[in-house]
């Protein structure tokens, strides 16, 4: 769809925040708040927030471009039009900063300075014009729903870790950051007005590639259905955003919403859907990626075996310098927090070279009483740490191969392993439910 066959209509209601917010956005972020250890955390995390703010602003102010009508009148007017159709008063900043991605985000400035937008040269390069109301209209969702007001980084990632949030808290929180981003979503849609366009954002991002190369992507949703089918236990439940097919989904649903036909005047937009129906078509679609249905089965060996493979198991969920929540949680389920725990504090004492030559030193002596097929056996009993958020980094097959060497086996056995995760993790878990 070119730029010059989008005719924007104007809303007939003023938007109204609590209906376009996705329910369960609403309830789990009402539910994290509620909860006395995260507002423990907020109060440590909001004691330099405002400082933290203003550096950022200040780092904007020179070192990207400020959008004002003479600067940019091409985006002056895609952010003047977002704030129309949104019926947003307060003060937006807009920013353009130099990076080769597609990206956008939103920060709220302190003292009711009003909201920051900061968008990335090749999102402007990238999108067209209806394409980037929908990406400012959803930075400004989160700001307008006071998103903010829970830092999922800074909450999921403390810099001291007794402030560590707890399993269930993590899962919450993802839970919730997932929902946040459909109820921007349906901000960024009353702006562009089509969720076709929404969809074409969505397989920029899903692809990097320019529209001329992109159609409109009605089968983008059977992409989704695969991944279902082919999805080892737990994958996805670690990501802060939902899936794009995901996102297009949710996105018709709205559109096809009461409140969405409503906002710009009865009979503007045929209406299949309450807003109820809606909600619950999109957290089904959720649900997907939810933790909720897996369980993990405790490994059975020998106490010297257990704990090698805790050492094993740590190295794996530390191998980018910084402990996977995640991936840890996986860990202390399959060995036993004690064992984790031991491992965690090992590391933190001896550091890497000692905390290697002990797991090699270990798995030697393991192996010694073990065939080849035994030790291949621990090699995939711990592997599924690495495969948990569905992706295998590099590091992590390099921690693969170290282990693999540990039981005095050829590294290239590690890959083996690795490319069999999908298929092999099911015989280590239960799933519930779906």
């Amino acid at each position: 769809m070119s730029e010059a066959t989008v005719k924007l209509r104007m809303p007939v209601n003023r938007p109204d925040p609590h209906l376009i917010r996705l329910a369960r956005d609403q309830e789990l972020f009402q539910q994290l708040l509620a909860d006395p250890s995260i507002q423990t955390s907020l109060e440590r995390i909001q004691g330099g927030v405002g400082h933290t703010l203003m550096a950022e602003k200040r780092r904007q102010l020179s070192a990207s471009l400020r959008i004002t009508e003479s600067v940019s009148p091409y985006l002056h007017k895609v952010l003047t039009t977002v704030k129309t159709l949104l019926g947003l008063e307060m003060p937006v900043e807009l920013y353009v900063t130099p990076a080769p991605v597609l990206n956008a985000f939103c920060m709220t400035l302190p003292d009711s300075e009003g909201l920051l937008v900061v968008v990335t040269s090749q999102a402007v390069e990238r999108f067209t014009r209806p394409e980037l109301l929908f990406l400012v209209g959803h930075e400004l969702g989160h700001g307008i729903l006071q998103h903010s007001r829970l830092p999922g980084g800074a909450l999921l990632n403390p810099m001291d870790d007794d402030a560590r949030l707890s399993w269930d808290q993590t899962m919450l929180m993802l839970r919730w950051m997932r929902a946040s981003e459909i109820s921007a979503d349906r901000f960024g849609l009353l702006c562009c007005q089509d969720p076709s366009l929404a969809t074409r954002v969505f397989l920029k991002l899903a692809s990097g590639l320019p529209g001329q190369y992109l159609g409109v992507g009605e089968e983008f949703q059977d992409q989704m259905d695969d991944w279902v089918k082919t999805k080892i236990a737990g994958e996805g439940m670690d990501e802060t955003h939902p899936l794009l097919p995901i996102r297009v989904a949710c996105s018709h649903a709205f559109a096809e919403s009461e409140y969405f036909s409503h906002f710009f005047g009865a009979g503007a937009v045929e209406a299949c859907n309450s807003m109820e129906g809606a909600d619950n078509a999109c957290h089904d679609q959720l649900c997907q990626m939810d933790a909720d249905h897996v369980q993990i089965d405790r490994l059975d060996h020998p106490e010297e075996v257990m704990g090698f493979l805790a050492l094993a198991g740590f190295l794996l969920c530390a191998s980018d310098n910084e402990i996977d929540t995640v991936e840890y949680h996986w860990l202390c389920e399959l060995v036993g927090r004690d064992l984790a725990e031991r491992a965690r504090g090992f590391a933190g004492e001896a550091g890497f070279e000692t905390y290697v030559q002990e797991m090699y030193s270990l798995g030697n002596g393991i192996s010694q009483d073990l065939d080849r097929k035994q030790c291949l056996k621990l090699v995939s009993d711990i592997a599924i740490i690495a495969a948990v958020d569905g992706h295998v980094h590099p590091n992590e097959v390099k921690g693969m191969q170290m282990v693999a060497e540990a039981l005095q086996l050829p590294s290239h056995l590690a890959d083996v392993v690795i490319k069999d995760l999908g298929a092999g993790s099911d015989q280590r878990l239960n799933l519930r439910g779906s």
